[in-house]
């Protein structure tokens, strides 16, 4: 197995590099589900609005041509797209004519991959209606197998995105430019689109299930096409390089499959050792010839809540991190190159923060890569609807059931990444605000917790990122406040968490006490004990504050977190600036507005 693994590394190394110097963002665009054969088609693509929406009766995935040209894959706003629409009209269409590359050719089967559209897609290819995909944060595929040509093929995209304050948006404005801390927003394709070849039967997808306790790794499968006779293995390479017996060779396929991998003195990963396993899973024939090899990696670790502390691995962990947002000058939502992720999360490390809370964005799974890699906590919000406008009128139902479908393909889609510790379903009741008086959007949103915590038991849940928690495991806050001493008032009273029956008059009460911020908890709900964070503070230079150094003043509000030790940890808002939110402690560029290891020096002197 170990000569597999050299293989396939060389394989994809010499892939990778022929394709990097001719497209861009042509890293391969899912770490964790790498096969030899695949095909970036990142690049210049043919382009065109569609105002009238006429595209689809006018066949316009028959054409030959479009009007324009775009650069996939960076959204229509961006400046590297070539497009630069800051007010694009509700439809557009994409037309990409290429040719398969050798690898490719042969047997098996060819799926055709889109890591995110933003928000609604059909796509055609040769003529033929592949399928569609709503939601701009997931990825989709389709099997292609049946409809390419040995010579030139046409792939047309018909895409939707509008300024609809109910549709899954995050921080991207409704009135399509950027003001107060909405920002310009992402249309259309701004993540990496390819086609991989995998076998006749193959395996779909897996997760894996790490319990420090027993030692060991259960693992789910999902073998599409799954045939008697067939069988699975799985090899392993520790983080030190040493190949291991997992004792999982020639396991009989079946369609959905659960093993157990029994993991002798486990190197476990956390932001001080990330340490990481190489997998690779081999599909096999009744005669032993291999149908499919997937590589993979697999960081072990476990999150949990121990009285008021959040524990990795069995040892408290004090939480540091800043708030990020994901956007990338002078582009938008994408940056221009892969190396700008790493750059982002080694910068964060740099100034002593062990984690970020990944804000309104789900980013492409290259970022969540570079985190893995480098050991770097994450929060995963969902991104809001309802987040900017009509906050306070019930979402209709089949909004609420578009967010249900669209949150679990995000948990879905990132589920193995070790770096990854809690997901944040809801962000300051936006979406939900009608749940202080309609029992429907009430209901609706803590089945949206219970079913987060039912998909993935193995990360914490924070219910709604800032006020009014009902059912979390962290009890969370945020507040701008004018003077660090302003927001010792808030933490002293964080001692005994409060909650309220009317939060609207409790904030204005708690207002005039020195503590301008709405009610921890819910109405009726008692505090159970969870770790406490301060999970949005500061917004120095966009927040109003007394008119004092940037250094002073993060100094002076983080230290203030340090005296209680009641509260588990911080959020700084925010790493970098962005737009009009001029906020960072770093500018567009990423250079520094203070020395690195000042901010470090200030970040060791707390949760110790």
């Amino acid at each position: 197995m170990a000569k597999i693994f050299s293989g396939v590394f060389l394989l994809l190394a010499w892939a990778l590099a022929g394709q990097a110097r001719e497209l861009p963002r042509c890293e391969h665009p899912q770490p964790q589900m790498m096969r030899p054969n695949w095909q970036c088609l990142n690049g210049e693509w043919e382009f065109q609005f569609d105002p009238e929406n006429q595209g689809e009766a006018e066949k316009w995935f028959s054409q030959d041509h479009l009007r324009g040209k775009i650069v996939v894959p960076f959204e229509i706003e961006s400046l590297y797209s070539g497009v630069k629409e800051k007010n694009p009209p509700d439809y557009f269409w994409y037309l990409l004519k290429f040719k398969l590359d050798d690898g490719l050719q042969g047997p098996g089967r060819l799926i055709l991959h889109f890591e995110a559209v933003d928000y609604r897609t059909w796509v055609w290819l040769n003529g033929q209606y592949l399928g569609g995909h709503t939601g701009g944060y997931e990825s989709f595929s389709f099997e292609v197998t049946d409809k390419v040509h040995s010579g030139e093929n046409v792939l047309a995209l018909r895409v939707f995105d509008s300024s609809d304050a109910n549709q899954v948006r995050g921080k991207q404005s409704t009135r399509g430019k950027s003001y107060g801390i909405w920002y310009t927003p992402a249309s259309g394709i701004w993540q990496p689109v390819w086609i991989e070849k995998v076998g006749e039967s193959y395996l779909q997808n897996f997760k894996a299930y790490f319990e420090l306790a027993q030692s060991r790794v259960r693992l789910e499968l999902a073998i599409a096409s799954a045939r008697p006779g067939q069988t699975v293995s799985l090899a392993a390479i520790d983080p030190a390089g040493q190949e291991l017996d997992t004792s999982l060779k020639n396991i009989p396929a079946q369609s959905t499959m659960k093993l157990v991998w029994d993991i002798k003195d486990p190197r476990l990963w956390s932001a001080d050792a990330p340490n990481l396993y190489k997998l690779e899973f081999l599909l096999q024939d009744e005669k032993s010839k291999p149908i499919d090899e997937l590589e993979s990696y697999l960081g072990l670790r476990e999150v949990r809540i121990e009285g008021n502390k959040v524990l990795l691995n069995g040892q408290p962990r004090y939480e540091k991190m800043m708030l990020v947002q994901g956007y990338f000058q002078p582009g938008n939502y994408s940056p221009q190159d892969d190396s700008e992720f790493k750059r982002d999360l080694e910068l964060l490390k740099q100034m002593g923060f062990n984690g970020l809370r990944m804000h309104q964005k789900v980013e492409p799974q290259r970022y969540y890569y570079w985190a893995d890699r480098l050991g770097v906590l994450i929060w995963q919000d969902m991104p809001a609807m309802a987040s900017e406008r009509s906050q306070f009128l019930p979402v209709p139902r089949k909004y609420r059931g578009r967010f249900d479908r669209e949150w679990q393909e995000v948990i879905d889609q990132v589920f193995n990444h070790p770096s990854i510790i809690a997901w944040v379903p809801f962000n300051e009741s936006w979406g939900i605000w009608a749940e202080l008086y309609s029992p429907a959007i009430s209901k609706w949103a803590l089945a949206v917790v219970k079913n987060t915590r039912t998909q993935d038991p193995t990360r914490l849940v924070i219910d709604n990122s800032g006020w009014l928690h009902r059912e979390t495991d962290l009890l969370d806050i945020h507040h701008y406040v004018a003077t660090a001493a302003e927001s010792e008032v808030i933490y002293q009273k964080l001692e005994k968490p409060w909650g309220t029956y009317s939060p609207f008059f409790d904030a204005l009460l708690m207002a005039a006490r020195g503590a301008p911020i709405l009610p921890p908890l819910y109405q009726g709900v008692k505090y159970k004990g969870q770790p406490i964070v301060v999970s949005e503070y500061g917004g120095f230079g966009f927040y109003k504050t007394a008119a004092r150094s940037l250094a002073d003043n993060y100094r002076d509000y983080t230290l203030a977190i340090g005296k209680y030790p009641y509260l588990q940890g911080y959020c700084y808002t925010q790493e970098y600036d962005i737009e009009q939110e001029q906020n960072g402690l770093l500018r567009p560029d990423r250079t520094a507005k203070l020395p690195l290891e000042e901010i470090k020096k200030i970040n060791d002197q707390v949760g110790k």
